[in-house]
Parts: C-alpha cells; structure tokens; sequence
C-alpha cells in the first residue's frame, strides 16, 4: 500500500489548523486502517480453516500409528511384568552375580519402558491434542 504521507504534511504558516483540513486526512487513515483489518480478519479465518484442515490430517494419519505403539506398550508391560514373576521365583537358586545382573535387565528394560510411555503420551499431546487423552 503506497505511503500518502505528502497528502497530509502539514506546513508551517500555510496549513489551516481547522477541520476543513484534519476532517479528509482523518476519515483516509481511518478507511486505510479499516480496510487492513477486514484483509487481516480473512486472512485469520483462511488460517484457521487451514490449521483445522491440518489437525484432522494428522489425526487421519497418526491414529493407527498410535494404536499399533499402544499396543507394542501393552505388550512390553506384559513381558515386563512376567519377567519380574520369574525373576521372583529364580531369587532363591540364583547366584547373587547372576542376580544382580537380572535385576540390573529388569530395571533397564522398565525404564526404557516408562521413557518410550511418556514419549507416547507427550507424542499424543504434541499431535493430537489433550482432548483426546
């Protein structure tokens, strides 16, 4: 949008200090700074409308993804909780070498479990919003 700032220069001892002066430059500054904000408000509502499209995207995509990890989660918890069964019943025959290595499997494999679950969950967060948690 070109510059009109020479159509409202004032002048010394030459510009009228009246209405007759300030009432057009006005009601133009006014018309500009309206005709912005109609274009900005177009200009949101495209993005929004874009964003939503964007967001239903990505749900679209990510859903079997997530259900398929979710369910390799189930699936790590349920070794993990079998593996802590045996190591259960092995602690009387184990050598106490043998045992600390076990237990040192054990809680290796339960961290990497609870990181890979909070990655899900701040994954399913980060993509999907908190309203479907």
């Amino acid at each position: 949008m070109p510059t009109r700032f020479e159509a409202y220069r004032m002048r010394d001892g030459v510009t009228p200090l009246a209405e007759d002066y300030f009432n057009p430059i006005l009601s133009d500054i006014d018309a500009r700074i309206a005709a912005l904000e109609d274009r900005r408000a177009d200009l949101e509502s495209a993005i929004a409308s874009l964003q939503g499209f964007g967001l239903e995207r990505i749900d679209a995509v990510m859903q079997s993804p997530l259900a398929q990890l979710n369910a390799a989660i189930a699936d790590a918890l349920a070794l993990r909780d079998a593996l802590q069964a045996a190591v259960g019943n092995v602690f009387d025959l184990a050598t106490k070498t043998q045992l600390q290595a076990a237990e040192q499997r054990a809680s290796d494999q339960t961290e990497a479990i609870a990181a890979l679950s909070a990655a899900v969950i701040a994954m399913q967060r980060l993509l999907l919003g908190t309203h479907y948690l």
